[in-house]
């Protein structure tokens, strides 16, 4: 039977009660159609989640897990003009457990404006959906920091192999390409297939393979 969770970072972990606000309240009550002593889940988004049951306006908690991510994820992405497209690929990498998220434009990424709390509320609904005891670190930057992301996946790239090439630290193009210039900067570059995917299905991808 689904149980569902809430999304709570700053909540108590040592008491017994954790009391939810009127948005979730209403989402558990009105839109779920929750009653007392139904199971709920809570995440505190860093790694703990707090089993109990609804009582009343609050959650009473039962029990508690613990879990340690087994994959450190770091990845930049475009945004996306399509808001559909986009909210898909923040939440599948949210659902993949991506330890950080970073967000910003490239030469060629389309002209759209980045909005952090909708990715806020995107990554959000994801934690919820998917029960996960984790929320990643989201970051909004104007450009991409190639200090930092020196992995890239182009369609110019090698074959990535499971076995022998560990990446955690890895950026996904535009649609429109990575340019010419911003390529220099990438010391290694990867390939998911031999033909041009859509940024979302190559972010999506890239995480499942290195996982």
């Amino acid at each position: 039977m689904f149980t569902p969770t809430i999304y709570i970072p700053n909540c108590d972990l040592d008491s017994d009660y954790i009391t939810l606000d009127d948005s979730k309240l209403h989402h558990l009550k009105n839109v779920l159609r929750m009653k007392n002593e139904d199971n709920v889940n809570i995440s505190n988004g860093n790694g703990k989640l707090l089993i109990g049951k609804l009582c009343k306006n609050d959650v009473k908690v039962s029990s508690k897990k613990e879990y340690v991510r087994n994959h450190e994820t770091k990845i930049f992405v475009p945004p996306l003009r399509e808001k559909n497209r986009f909210r898909f690929m923040i939440e599948k990498l949210v659902e993949l457990n991506v330890s950080k998220l970073v967000i910003g434009k490239t030469e060629n990424s389309q002209n759209t404006r980045i909005e952090a709390d909708r990715i806020s509320n995107w990554a959000i609904s994801a934690v919820e959906q998917s029960g996960s005891p984790f929320f990643p670190d989201i970051e909004v930057t104007e450009d991409i920091d190639f200090s930092i992301f020196r992995t890239c996946f182009d369609i110019s790239g090698e074959p990535i192999n499971k076995d022998t090439d560990k990446v955690d630290t890895f950026a996904i193009g535009p649609e429109g390409g990575w340019s010419p210039k911003e390529l220099t900067n990438f010391e290694i570059k990867y390939k998911i297939t031999d033909f041009n995917l859509r940024s979302e299905t190559a972010a999506v991808s890239a995480v499942s393979l290195i996982m």
